[in-house]
């Protein structure tokens, strides 16, 4: 299930629906909000074009809730926010059979640098900075 929790710059929410279980950011629920403050931040910073590829990797540790459809997803919806503004999407995604709150928030600079940051609970903060620094070590982003 994932559900995009809108912009923190004000942007129109979309009106509310009940998300299925299999559902995409593309037909999530968009309400302002701020991540969750107990989870555990892995942050990183690249170009933008490298959005997909680092959700691909990400999504790569996960059996289902966050996987490479709703990382292309992301990566989309990354590409067209506008310059300073976040953005933040929530999933339940499976990780060794057990399932997890993910949410991860992106902000693009007007340099075209992405702040993307992944919000875990500890038990997967190593697992995801791990994904997170063998891509940014793989592609010297």
């Amino acid at each position: 299930m994932a559900l995009l929790l809108g912009s923190t710059s004000g942007a129109s929410a979309q009106a509310p629906a009940a998300p299925s279980a299999g559902a995409s950011a593309d037909n999530a629920i968009s309400v302002p909000s701020r991540p969750d403050p107990a989870l555990v931040r892995v942050t990183s910073s690249v170009e933008s074009k490298y959005a997909a590829a680092m959700l691909r990797q990400v999504a790569r540790l996960f059996s289902t809730g966050f996987a490479r459809r709703e990382a292309e997803s992301v990566a989309h919806q990354i590409d067209a926010l506008p310059a300073d503004q976040k953005q933040l999407w929530q999933f339940a995604a499976i990780y060794k059979g057990v399932d997890y709150p993910l949410q991860i928030q992106a902000r693009v600079d007007d340099f075209g640098m992405l702040d993307l940051d992944f919000y875990v609970p500890a038990p997967l903060a190593k697992p995801v900075r791990s994904a997170v620094d063998d891509f940014l070590n793989k592609h010297g982003a």
